[in-house]
């Protein structure tokens, strides 16, 4: 099975939440949402994840790890494994345009038009809250 890539804000570093030693990425992008969204993915603690951040024309900047909730801070982030940030050559993958609702799979590419503020707080097919693959796990009161 494939790890899910998804679209993290770099500029967004902080300590991770199991291990402080390590570097984590926060998922607090409507990149990350649309991804997590498109791919039918609601976050959950340890779920494996590689976190992608275009740097240049030659290079990305990639991170693999795991999904973890900042009970704290309130939100989620990708804590990396041992290697961290690694650079590695630009994929040139076209930027996702189609956002789709993580439960009913309705396209929503219009009414979101690329950014939170733009995005209704629920799907007009379903009624599913668009919000939810970011959503606080269960346990987080």
């Amino acid at each position: 099975m494939d790890i899910l890539r998804i679209y993290a804000d770099f500029n967004g570093l902080v300590n991770g939440v199991r291990n402080t030693q390590r570097t984590a990425v926060v998922l607090d992008t409507f990149g990350s949402l649309r991804d997590l969204s498109n791919a039918g993915v609601v976050l959950e603690e340890g779920l494996p994840l590689i976190a992608v951040d275009a740097s240049d024309d030659e290079e990305d900047l990639e991170g693999h790890g795991t999904a973890q909730y900042d009970h704290q801070a309130r939100w989620w982030v990708i804590e990396f494994d041992a290697q961290g940030v690694r650079r590695v050559p630009a994929a040139r993958v076209p930027p996702a345009t189609a956002f789709l609702c993580v439960h009913c799979r309705n396209p929503l590419s219009e009414q979101g038009a690329g950014r939170f503020q733009a995005l209704p707080p629920n799907c007009p097919a379903c009624g599913a809250d668009l919000f939810s693959p970011l959503a606080p796990p269960a346990t987080a009161g």
